[in-house]
């Protein structure tokens, strides 16, 4: 029904070299999967991915891209080549791409990145991957101006990966957040902070200010045979490992309660 992924950001860059670590770490807390970002997943041949992810029988529940999909240089040039993306991912057996950005104050650059966004779905669903949209916080200052603008261009192809904590920390109601786009969640982001001060300070689930009750609730209302990825991030952490073990317990204890095993 529900499986689980670790987003491996949570080391930090650069980290290719450490991922025999990192998937040795997430399999024995129980994930299933992890999530990388294609600037630190690209890092390393795809036939090198997956036999560090056999290896480890974990699988690859996503890649992840950000910033201005557009601009050829931003992010290490990780959009410049977005055949390359969807060509790594079909060689991991991997069908969903993650972007977030959209962080576009101006109102007609912001309906030129939604041309752009749709434009990418629907390349990435030709190719048999679903473009996944992941929030910050700012989607939902002013007004919910940008969260609004993007529901309403109607972009038919693309899915959504919320991040329900940056959802609440710029002030949407996560139960609000779910009703929306519910259909069209394949991977919720479980994400908590020290604080409400702006900012990545994250900590260990359930060990900062984010009531994830509604999250779980509606998890909880699912068929059986739905397919959603629950994945753990946590930006930063003292202690990398101490951070996967106690973000993996979470969802399990929690998983466990919803249904019942």
């Amino acid at each position: 029904m529900f499986k689980t992924a670790l987003q491996t950001i949570t080391w930090g860059d650069p980290q290719h070299h450490l991922f025999d670590t990192i998937f040795a770490q997430a399999k024995a807390d129980g994930f299933d999967a992890v999530e990388i970002g294609f600037r630190r997943l690209g890092q390393v041949t795809p036939e090198a991915a997956r036999t560090l992810l056999d290896a480890h029988r974990l699988a690859l529940s996503a890649s992840h891209v950000g910033g201005n999909l557009a601009d050829l240089a931003q992010a290490e040039d990780e959009r410049s080549g977005l055949s390359r993306v969807l060509d790594y991912l079909e060689a991991l057996d991997s069908r969903y791409l993650i972007y977030s950005g959209l962080n576009v104050s101006d109102d007609e650059a912001l309906t030129e990145e939604l041309k752009r966004i749709a434009a990418f779905a629907d390349q990435c669903a030709a190719r048999g991957v679903q473009l996944l949209f992941h929030n910050h916080d700012w989607e939902y200052r002013n007004g919910q101006h940008i969260w609004r603008r993007l529901l309403g261009y109607g972009i038919e192809t693309l899915g959504f990966a919320p991040d329900l904590g940056w959802a609440v920390k710029g002030g949407h109601r996560m139960a609000d957040l779910l009703e929306e786009i519910g259909a069209r969640v394949h991977m919720l982001h479980f994400k908590d902070f020290l604080s409400w001060e702006d900012g990545q300070n994250t900590c260990h689930l359930g060990d900062g200010v984010v009531d994830f009750t509604p999250g779980w609730e509606w998890l909880a209302t699912l068929p059986d045979d739905c397919d959603i990825w629950i994945t753990a991030e946590q930006d930063f952490a003292e202690d990398n490992a101490a951070a996967c073990t106690a973000n993996a317990d979470y969802l399990r204890r929690h998983l466990r309660e919803i249904i019942g095993t």
